[in-house]
C-alpha cells in the first residue's frame, strides 16, 4: 500500500487528565482490537442493504458488466469462483466464456467490513453482446492492448513516457494512462460523407473507463491545422469536443459555430459519465445540425450546431488517469498519414523520407499561421512547430515502451475532516464547547482496520474487517470539546492499516479550539 501523508502544522491540544486518557475495549473479530477513548462517540453506521436492481450488458463477447441500485460504501462481487470488491454500483468481468452462463453474487459492504444479503444475476455474454455498434465504422478498430496500437504512424502521443503501462484485462492488457493529462492526436482524419441510417454524416467511438474519482476525458474533433499544435486547455477555433467526467457526460462547441434548431431526446440513462475500472463506450455522432454523444447506444448529451468543415481530426485527452480499450471513426474512409511534429526550439534537419513539410505557428486572436517548406534546413522559431509528412511505409519515432502494470481498481489516500456542530471549520478556530465531528474517509482495499491519533495519543481503534476484506469507507467520530484543552493547534492524525501488518498509510489535520 503506498504511503500517502498531508502533513498539518504543529503544536497541539492536550486532552485533559482522568477520563478520555482511559479506552475502552469492544468486542474484537481480529487480531485489532476495539478500542474508542472516553469522551469520543463513534456515529453509528446502517447495516448494509442489499443491493437492487440489477442491470447487465456485455461491450465484448467475453465480458460482462453488471450494475445495480445502492448506496454503500463499496460491494463484493462473486462469480465463478472469484471475488472482487469495488467501490461503485458497477463491476466488468472480462475473460469470460461466451456460451456459459455466469452466476455473479453481489453484497453490499459496510465501512467497517459487514456483508449484506447478496443480490444473484445470471447471464450469458453470448446473449447479450451485439457487434452492430461497428457496423458505420471505416478502417480497422484501434484495439489499445499493446505497444503497436500507439504505432506512431496513426497516432502521436503526448504524455510523459513513465505514465503509460498495461494493465491486465481478462486474458489481454489494455493502455493504463497514469498521468495528470496525456493526449493522443490520430493521424487518421474523419471525412464526412453522406447521411447514415441514423442521420450522421461522421462519427468517432471511443470505449474508455475511468481511473478515480476525477479522472477526465475529452474527445476533440479538430479542423486543420490546430491537430498539429499542442493540447492546451483552450478551446481550438472551429472544434467540437466529447467531455466525459465521473459526474456526466457533455458537448463543448466553439462559441462561433453556427447554431441550429435542432432538438434531440435524451434517453433514460441512470448514469452518464465515467465509471472506476468499468469500461463504457461513447460515440460522438455528427449530424448536418448537431453533434450527440451517446454511452453505450444512449443518447444523453447533444449540441445544436453544424460542424463547417469537411474533415476533422479526431484526438484523445485523459486528465487525472484512465483505461484506454477501443477507439474507431466513421464516414468515407481516409488513409493514415504519418506525422511528425517537431518543436522548432532549434534549427532541424527535415527528413530525407519526407513528402512534405510546413511550419505552424499560433497567432494571436485564436489563429493558426501555416508556412510550407522548401528547403532542407528549416530554423528555429519561437512556438512554432515543423510538421513533417512522411512515406506511408514511415515510421516517425520507435515505439512506446509500456510496462506491465498490476491489475485491479486504483484508490486514493486517506482524508481526514474536522468541524464543530455549529458548522465551523478550520481554519477557523472551533467552538471550546459543544461537540467537534471528525471524519474520516478511507479509500484503500483491504485494510484490518484504522487508528485515530490526536497529539500523540491514541482515541480509536477500529476493525474494519467484520466479515471479510475491508472496502473503502467513511467514519464519523464524535469529540466532547469540554474535555479538550484550549492550546494553540491540534493535529489529529488517521493510520489506515494494512492487512500484512504492513507500514501504514498515513494523513494528518490540524485544527484550533478558541
Amino acid at each position: 500500500m503506498d504511503r500517502r501523508t498531508l502533513a498539518g502544522g504543529v503544536g497541539g491540544l492536550v486532552l485533559v487528565v482522568g477520563a478520555v486518557v482511559a479506552l475502552r475495549a469492544g468486542d474484537a473479530p481480529d487480531t485489532l482490537k476495539r478500542e474508542i477513548a472516553d469522551g469520543v462517540e463513534v456515529v453509528a453506521l446502517q447495516e448494509p442493504t442489499r443491493p437492487a436492481n440489477a442491470r447487465v450488458q456485455a461491450l465484448d463477447a467475453d465480458a460482462l458488466q453488471v450494475a445495480w441500485n445502492g448506496s454503500a460504501s463499496a460491494y463484493e462481487v462473486r462469480w465463478n469462483g472469484n471475488q472482487q470488491l469495488v467501490p461503485g454500483p458497477e463491476v466488468e468481468l472480462p475473460g469470460l466464456n461466451p456460451d456459459d452462463e455466469v452466476e455473479v453474487e453481489v453484497r453490499a459492504v459496510s465501512a467497517t467490513g459487514r456483508r449484506s444479503e447478496p443480490l444473484k444475476i445470471a447471464a450469458r455474454p453470448a446473449d447479450l453482446y451485439d457487434d452492430r455498434w461497428d457496423d458505420q465504422l471505416v478502417g480497422q478498430v484501434d484495439r489499445f492492448d499493446g505497444p503497436e496500437a500507439l504505432d506512431p504512424r496513426k497516432w502521436r502521443v503526448e504524455a510523459e513516457p513513465e505514465c503509460l503501462g498495461l494493465r491486465p484485462f481478462g486474458p489481454g492488457r489494455r493502455v493504463d494512462v497514469d498521468c495528470p493529462m496525456a493526449s493522443f492526436q490520430s493521424n487518421t482524419p474523419i471525412r464526412f460523407g453522406v447521411p447514415a441510417g441514423d442521420g450522421a454524416v461522421g462519427r468517432a467511438i471511443i470505449s474508455v473507463a475511468g481511473a478515480v474519482e476525477s479522472s477526465h476525458v475529452r474527445l476533440t474533433m479538430l479542423p486543420d491545422p490546430w491537430q498539429y499544435l499542442k493540447e492546451t486547455d483552450a478551446q481550438p477555433k472551429g472544434a467540437v469536443s466529447l467531455d466525459i467526467t465521473t459526474q456526466g457526460t457533455r458537448i463543448i462547441a466553439d462559441p462561433d459555430l453556427p447554431r441550429t434548431a435542432k432538438q434531440v431526446p435524451l434517453g433514460d440513462s441512470q448514469i452518464t459519465g465515467l465509471v472506476a475500472g468499468v469500461r463504457h463506450r461513447w460515440e460522438m455522432r455528427v449530424l448536418p445540425d448537431a453533434v450527440v454523444a451517446l454511452r453505450d447506444g444512449v443518447v444523453v448529451a447533444y449540441e445544436p450546431v453544424a460542424i463547417s468543415t469537411p474533415l476533422v481530426h479526431p484526438r484523445i485527452r485523459i486528465d487525472g488517469g484512465g483505461f484506454l480499450d477501443a477507439f474507431g471513426v466513421g464516414g468515407v474512409p481516409e488513409r493514415v498519414v504519418p506525422t511528425e511534429v517537431i518543436p522548432l526550439v532549434q534549427d532541424v534537419e527535415v527528413p530525407h523520407d519526407a513528402v512534405a513539410a510546413k511550419v505552424v505557428t499560433p497567432r494571436p486572436g485564436n489563429q493558426v499561421e501555416v508556412t510550407d517548406v522548401a528547403a532542407r534546413k528549416v530554423a528555429a522559431v519561437r512556438d512554432a512547430q515543423l510538421v513533417v509528412i512522411r512515406k506511408p511505409e514511415s515510421r516517425p519515432q520507435a515505439l512506446p515502451r509500456l510496462a506491465d502494470r498490476p491489475g485491479g481498481i486504483k484508490t486514493g489516500g486517506p482524508r481526514l475532516h474536522v468541524m464543530h456542530e455549529d458548522g465551523t471549520k478550520p481554519p477557523q478556530k472551533l467552538p471550546a464547547t459543544g461537540r467537534v465531528l471528525v471524519t474520516a474517509e478511507v479509500n484503500g482495499i483491504g485494510h484490518r482496520g484504522i487508528e485515530l491519533e490526536l497529539d500523540g495519543k491514541r482515541i480509536v481503534a477500529l476493525p474494519t474487517n467484520e466479515q471479510g476484506d475491508a472496502v473503502p469507507g467513511r467514519h464519523e467520530f464524535w469529540l466532547d470539546a469540554g474535555n479538550l484543552a484550549p492550546r494553540s493547534l491540534a493535529r489529529l492524525k488517521l493510520s489506515v492499516l494494512p492487512a500484512d501488518h504492513g507500514e501504514p498509510v498515513t494523513t494528518e489535520t490540524v485544527f484550533e479550539l478558541g
